[in-house]
């Protein structure tokens, strides 16, 4: 996508980060008005000169909602239809064509449209379904993690890149919105590759930045009318916040949803990744919020994921003792027999070859704790939330990710005042192999 001619000067992949940015606020109590729903997002994009800001006419304009799974409107797991109405309507009204499309992690891009009830307003619309299984490579020097990465096809198909997250809590990554929707370029079960390969917040993060250097979206629309709270992404619980939220900047506009749910920045590994790579603004005091006043939205009870700090990053302990406390550390799924409809989604969507979860086998059986690599595909793919995030015993007695984030914190302010770096070196295995 990124060289393509006439593309809007909007991407901010080299955006320095202590520009100001811009997000827009916007109430919306609801999605049963068209009128109103046409309405509000017209007004969340004056900031930016309107939709023709974004797009120009003749463009084909991909547009990506979060369609992880099929999952009912209500249910709060995808970007609402009626928002992907809106959009696609303003996008022809610019002079675009509207391309639409997501990679799901079970199934393929039509039967998850189809059950999140977006197919239904492509057809209606005379929008495009974009299928993602074609992919094509995309380089970035810049990148950290990965300089060549397989992205849809539809990306080079397309001019600009739209897209419409939805806010919600995430049982891995703390939170995703803007920056982490693009992580649905990478088509079906390729995504949990990287859970394999990768095993570690900070650096899945930091691909899902590179993965935003080669997308390079134009325009971030958030849907936050309805929100998830709870063990996201589709296993939470619906939590209205009557809101839209918009920008040019993704990185900001997931930093003010951060605001208002009350989630820290800095427990969200997607945002520290983007302050890494000088992507966007992730400074709350450095965003111009357009529309309506942020203290009108925040929420102090929102139930936010207790995700597991990254503690096996700084200890130096024996390997097989990390292994150990990994497994006190992270919840571990575990079928609810009550709920499970055998529909072997978790099964499918497992990157671990053979799968870790068999929802066919017997009771006590059914994950299989030696190769299963905690990066929670099968609770975000299952359509019933029959797979629960189970803590271990001895984490659930003693507390064991208290005391981590406790000593974590305790670790950061002594960095702060000292230099260990001479105490903790590399243990790196000499070339020539000697001891």
């Amino acid at each position: 996508m990124a060289g393509r001619p006439g593309r809007p000067a909007t991407a901010i992949a080299n955006r320095n980060i202590a520009m100001p940015a811009i997000v827009s606020l916007i109430h919306l109590n609801a999605y049963d008005d068209d009128t109103v729903v046409l309405a509000a997002l017209r007004q969340a994009l004056e900031p930016f000169g309107g939709m023709g800001g974004v797009v120009r006419p003749g463009q084909k304009v991909l547009l990506k909602p979060n369609l992880v799974a099929p999952s009912h409107p209500d249910l709060a797991v995808t970007t609402h239809p009626a928002i992907l109405r809106g959009v696609i309507r303003l996008v022809r009204e610019a002079g675009g064509t509207a391309l639409v499309g997501d990679g799901p992690g079970v199934g393929d891009t039509r039967s998850a449209a189809r059950g999140s009830g977006l197919l239904d307003v492509i057809e209606a619309e005379g929008a495009t379904l974009a299928d993602f299984d074609s992919t094509e490579v995309y380089e970035n020097q810049d990148n950290r993690i990965a300089r060549r990465l397989r992205l849809t096809s539809q990306l080079r198909q397309a001019d600009v890149l739209i897209t419409l997250p939805k806010l919600k809590t995430h049982a891995q990554m703390a939170y995703t919105g803007a920056l982490k929707n693009q992580f649905g370029l990478i088509p079906g079960s390729a995504k949990g590759q990287f859970h394999f390969r990768l095993q570690n917040r900070d650096r899945l993060a930091d691909l899902m930045i590179d993965i935003n250097r080669l997308a390079r979206p134009a325009l971030a629309i958030m849907d936050a009318v309805v929100a998830m709270e709870g063990p996201g992404p589709s296993g939470g619980t619906p939590r209205h916040l009557g809101a839209l939220v918009a920008g040019l900047d993704l990185a900001a506009v997931d930093t003010v949803c951060c605001a208002m749910i009350g989630l820290p920045v800095k427990d969200v590994p997607i945002a520290m990744a983007a302050q890494r790579a000088r992507y966007g603004v992730v400074d709350l005091a450095d965003i111009t919020i357009a529309g309506a006043r942020l203290d009108d939205f925040r929420q102090h009870d929102f139930e936010l994921v207790k995700a597991p700090c990254n503690i096996m990053r700084i200890l130096p302990l024996p390997g097989a003792m990390l292994r150990w406390l990994r497994r006190q550390l992270v919840p571990r799924p575990e079928i609810n027999g009550d709920r499970c409809i055998r529909c072997r989604r978790c099964e499918y969507g497992c990157p671990i070859q053979p799968p870790a979860i068999l929802p066919l086998a017997e009771p006590g059986r059914q994950v299989n704790e030696k190769t299963c690599i905690r990066c929670y595909c099968c609770h975000e793919f299952c359509p019933v939330k029959a797979i629960d995030l189970k803590r271990s015993r001895l984490d659930r007695v003693f507390q064991l990710n208290a005391i981590a984030n406790a000593g974590s914190r305790l670790l950061g302010k002594l960095v702060s005042r000292c230099d260990f770096r001479r105490w903790f070196r590399p243990r790196t295995k000499p070339l020539d192999g000697s001891k």
